[in-house]
């Protein structure tokens, strides 16, 4: 049996889409847990509604505590397949998603398959969703945040009540946070590139806030997650010359990010970090990515000098960076 697993916060809108989704799933021995967590709309109610029409299959439970972790471990153990399917509320699986990871599962030692999927954007006017292709080596996955999204991905439960679930303490990098913490107890990745699950980009997403507490919380997880991963890599002396690279990429690019929230702490881990094989190259790659993507600037100019001005503009207002 594989347990489905959907988290449900006030998601009375489309949550029947993902329902549905499940329900028309082609693999055979599946059961639905809808996990409300403290919806204040008419989510509850719907939930109910849906368990009265499939007793047998669908089962709802309440989880008090907040975030979608808590209610995704609430499922888990409530759960009694032996794979795991955790879908978010707004997301929708295709009819042979579950049945082709499946497949895998029966060939071979399999812990987590991971697979390729579909994204549609939050943008309006966007109708065609967009095939995200995932990282062939796992570890260079979970360093660069390629090895899909929650909804795309199968779990064997065994490996993650072990884990003791989900970090309910993160507010952010939760799903990659789960990979690493498998991973280093020796899980088999599967990498599967066939796309059957569908991502709805949505404008109140956890990466998208205006609170620079916030938003320091989510660019400190990822670079301190990076910061554990290298700690891993090195002390078991799986850290290969890629994967080295590839760290100090990334967490010189976010602290990057983090320096326009907390100079200071940018200022300290610069210095103790060194990154002195980076290269002038890719530090400069690096910088170029930072301004471009930089939550200072307005990006809401129509006119394309306006635009080119203010770039320059930061360019030039963040050139000093590069000497740390």
């Amino acid at each position: 049996m594989v347990s489905v697993v959907i988290p449900c916060y006030n998601c009375e809108e489309f949550i029947c889409r993902a329902v549905t989704s499940v329900l028309g799933q082609a693999y055979p021995s599946v059961e639905l847990l809808l996990i409300d967590n403290n919806s204040t709309d008419g989510t509850y109610a719907l939930l109910k509604d849906l368990e009265r029409k499939h007793p047998d299959k669908i089962t709802v439970y309440s989880e008090k505590s907040k975030g979608a972790c808590a209610a995704r471990n609430h499922g888990l153990f409530k759960s009694r397949g032996e794979w795991i399917q955790f879908l978010d509320a707004d997301d929708q699986l295709l009819p042979s998603k579950i049945e082709s990871q499946m497949q895998v599962v029966s060939v071979g030692k399999t812990d987590v398959v991971v697979s390729d999927y579909l994204k549609l954007g939050a943008k309006s006017g966007q109708s065609t969703p967009k095939e995200v292709i995932i990282e062939d080596d796992p570890w260079l996955g979970v360093i660069n945040s390629t090895l899909g999204v929650t909804s795309a991905l199968l779990w064997k439960r065994e490996k993650l009540v072990a884990a003791n679930g989900w970090s309910t303490e993160l507010s952010s990098s939760q799903e990659y946070d789960l990979l690493f913490r498998l991973m280093k107890e020796g899980a088999t990745i599967h990498v599967l590139h066939q796309a059957h699950t569908v991502i709805y980009g949505r404008p109140e997403s956890v990466s998208r806030t205006a609170s620079a507490g916030k938003l320091f919380q989510i660019l400190y997880n990822r670079y301190d997650l990076r910061c554990r991963i290298y700690t891993f890599l090195k002390e078991n002396n799986l850290l290969k010359t890629e994967y080295k690279q590839q760290l100090h990429a990334y967490l010189y690019y976010h602290l990057l990010l983090i320096s326009e929230l907390n100079m200071p702490y940018f200022k300290e881990q610069v210095k103790s970090k060194g990154f002195k094989e980076i290269g002038l190259v890719n530090k400069t790659k690096a910088f170029l990515n930072f301004i471009r993507h930089s939550s200072k600037r307005k990006h809401g100019y129509s006119n394309a000098f306006l635009k080119i001005a203010e770039w320059q503009y930061f360019f030039c207002k963040n050139l000093y960076l590069l000497k740390f």
